[in-house]
């Protein structure tokens, strides 16, 4: 039976039952699908139209019907509670449906648009639906992931509450919610403040969460140097996290922000070294390329980290794995007024 496009543009409750008391196949018609595997459920869901999905339920419309995306009405209706509420206490739908066989409703509520704050309204009616927060998406990111990658606050802290070995999971690159909360560039107290409550909630020790790495080598303190987060830095360092540590090819936070140039973030070492007596490497070459920080700074022109650095390093003739020094660097890369004061 081929229906009209008419079909799928209703927004009344009123135009469904006209439709299917005029309809000799009412059955059929009322799961008619368009060449997108959308059906009337679908754009009903995605419209907030709670009277239209009523209408279609009380006719017997398939209310987890899916469509070539492999969404489901609860997929689409995710930002409206009313919506999503009716489908999951009237209609019975799965609250774990899967999206193209990783993406759950919760994870979409989650991680919905910055712009709408976090959906943490329909994450609890989902999660008080039965919703499972250990599910992870292709990627391994699970709901607390989605949640924390977005900066919501609240939702983060209601996942992690109600799922607390969610802090501990890590995504398939290894990433921790931690690291994907000190790594949020643009909002240094959204991230300070979800950072602290899942240390604080997590169900290991938080020595083992500050010595954790990705399948990089980066820890949460090597993100908080690169989102240039000073709070959090001081944070983390009076925490117990280990300024010396180093990524897979050798790198502390010292060569980090030394190459991106933040010289804010090595001046509050400094401060904090001299503060609590630490021994910070300040001139310890790499295992990529045998480059101490000085060599990274000055091939990229950073001078004041340049003048930083030399007055604490004992060596600016330690030379590369091909005999350069930090001078010569500056020179290749004609960065003249590194090289001139080298």
């Amino acid at each position: 039976m081929s229906v009209s496009n008419a079909w799928f543009q209703i927004q009344s409750a009123e135009s469904v039952e006209k439709e299917l008391s005029e309809c000799k196949e009412k059955g059929r018609m009322v799961n008619a699908k368009d060449k997108h595997g959308d059906a009337l459920v679908h754009f009903a869901a995605r419209n907030h139209c709670l009277a239209v999905l009523v209408a279609l339920h009380k006719h017997g419309a398939d209310m987890g019907a899916i469509n070539e995306h492999g969404r489901q009405p609860l997929h689409e209706a995710i930002d409206s509670l009313e919506c999503v509420t009716y489908l999951l206490r009237t209609c019975s739908v799965d609250v774990n449906a899967l999206k193209r066989g990783d993406w759950t409703p919760t994870m979409i509520a989650g991680n919905f648009l910055r712009s709408m704050k976090g959906r943490l309204d329909i994450v609890k009616a989902l999660v008080d639906a039965g919703a499972l927060l250990d599910r992870v998406t292709k990627d391994g990111r699970t709901a607390l992931h989605l949640a924390v990658q977005e900066g919501h606050v609240e939702t983060a802290r209601y996942l992690a509450k109600q799922c607390p070995k969610a802090i501990i999971g890590t995504t398939n690159s290894g990433r921790l919610p931690i690291q994907i909360a000190a790594a949020l560039v643009n909002a240094p107290e959204t991230s300070l403040e979800i950072t602290s409550d899942l240390l604080s909630n997590a169900p290991v020790s938080l020595s083992t969460l500050l010595a954790h790495r990705d399948k990089s080598g980066r820890n949460v303190l090597l993100d908080a140097v690169v989102s240039r987060n000073l709070a959090l830095l001081q944070f983390l360092l009076s925490h117990g996290a280990n300024p010396n540590e180093t990524d897979t090819i050798g790198r502390s936070m010292i060569h980090h922000a030394s190459m991106i140039g933040h010289l804010d973030v090595l001046q509050l070492l400094a401060r904090a070294a001299e503060e609590h007596n630490w021994l910070i490497k300040w001139d310890v070459p790499d295992t990529w390329d045998h480059w101490t920080p000085l060599m990274h700074a000055a091939k990229e022109g950073n001078l004041d980290i340049v003048r930083f650095l030399v007055e604490r390093t004992n060596d600016k003739e330690q030379m590369d794995k091909q005999g350069r020094t930090a001078k010569d660097l500056a020179c290749i890369w004609q960065r003249e007024s590194v090289a001139e004061y080298l």
